[in-house]
């Protein structure tokens, strides 16, 4: 009864609080709605505005980057396989002109290899084989560069070349006519031949009658030691050398000789005593050499016509070389003693080419192939 009194008698004030609550309850409910709204709301997607900009051309990049190289990829040969077929034993030709075989590594010839391919002549090889050789030069005295005759005679032919061993002009020789094919020698050993061998030598037989020729020869040389050296040799019709622009040995024929009007005699004691292919050597005067020091070297070769002969040797002071007994007519007294073999003088090691050889027609009792190398090139 208290309760229901009480509940009367505030009734208005009952409603009142009943209204507050309600409205309580709503704003928090809405409250926490909204707060819920507000934290989970999703971001929205901004899509930007397209511009169109201008392109720029690029530039290079100024930061040193470290980039390793890379290494190219090899080519790759196709490789061609063919059906196994069964060969036969080949047998390779021999090889001539190889000094010490296939492990002679010398520069001589081919490449390196130590090929001479170009064995040439007596006169010389076709071609300059690695710069050891003296380069020779054929005249023809008949006729001017212009190939015009020039009336040689033996008379006329002795004043030419008497001229030019003066002072060793060559503008006395280049009034001549010049075969244009050289030769390159690197040895004179050239025995009693006959002189239409020069004039095919030098590729000119069909248009020079070798008759008043000459053949001059020039280069450089180097000791392989230090000493002095002296040429022996013979020349038919002549032969004259020159060391460092003097002359070192006249050893041209009689009557030829005295008619170049050179002035040199030999002081040997020997001279003319040796024997060589049916003549005797002329025995030249001594110059020094220094051990791989270049000098320039001069020969001259010349001749009247119908056979021709030109022998060069060399002599070291101080060598001990192998002898040899020889014996010839001199009238009707015969001439006998010992020799020193020498070697021939050479620029390059001569190929061992047996036809080449078998033209020099070496006697072993005068002469040897062994011996020192002269070439500038080692």
């Amino acid at each position: 009864m208290g309760k229901k009194r009480f509940f009367a008698n505030h009734s208005k004030s009952s409603a009142l609080v009943v209204s507050l609550a309600i409205h309580a309850v709503l704003i928090v409910v809405a409250i926490s709605f909204v707060a819920v709204k507000v934290i989970i709301k999703p971001e929205p997607d901004f899509v930007a505005k397209r511009m169109k900009r201008p392109k720029m051309p690029p530039k290079k990049l100024q930061v040193p980057v470290d980039v390793k190289k890379r290494k190219p990829k090899p080519r790759l040969r196709k490789r061609i396989v063919s059906q196994q077929k069964t060969f036969t034993d080949i047998k390779m030709p021999e090889i001539t002109g190889v000094k010490g075989g296939l492990g002679n590594m010398g520069g001589d010839g081919l490449g390196s290899l130590g090929f001479d391919m170009d064995i040439g002549d007596l006169f010389g090889g076709n071609k300059s084989m690695g710069g050891n050789e003296l380069t020779g030069t054929f005249y023809d005295l008949k006729q001017s560069y212009k190939g015009k005759p020039t009336g040689m005679d033996q008379g006329r032919f002795y004043a030419a070349l008497a001229s030019f061993a003066k002072g060793w002009n060559l503008g006395r020789l280049d009034e001549y006519f010049q075969a244009p094919k050289k030769k390159y020698a690197t040895f004179f050993m050239i025995p009693t031949i006959s002189s239409s061998k020069v004039t095919e030598a030098f590729g000119v037989s069909d248009t020079v009658e070798a008759v008043f020729w000459a053949a001059y020869y020039e280069g450089h040389i180097s000791a392989p030691e230090t000493g002095h050296y002296r040429f022996m040799g013979y020349g038919d019709d002549i032969l004259l050398v020159r060391i460092k622009k003097r002359l070192v040995m006249d050893a041209s024929f009689e009557p030829y000789r005295s008619k170049l009007y050179t002035g040199w005699t030999s002081d040997a004691d020997n001279n003319r005593k040796y024997p060589i292919g049916g003549q005797r050597l002329f025995i030249g005067d001594w110059f020094r050499l220094t051990k791989d020091e270049p000098v320039k070297m001069e020969v001259l070769l010349g001749d009247v016509g119908n056979i021709s002969s030109f022998q060069l040797l060399i002599e070291k002071r101080g060598v001990q070389y192998r002898q040899a007994s020889y014996s010839y007519k001199e009238g009707d007294e015969t001439i006998t003693g010992t020799r020193p073999v020498l070697p021939v003088f050479k620029t390059k090691e001569i190929p061992d080419n047996q036809e080449l050889i078998g033209q020099m027609k070496i006697n072993p009792n005068q002469v040897t192939l062994e011996g020192p190398v002269f070439g500038v090139v080692k």
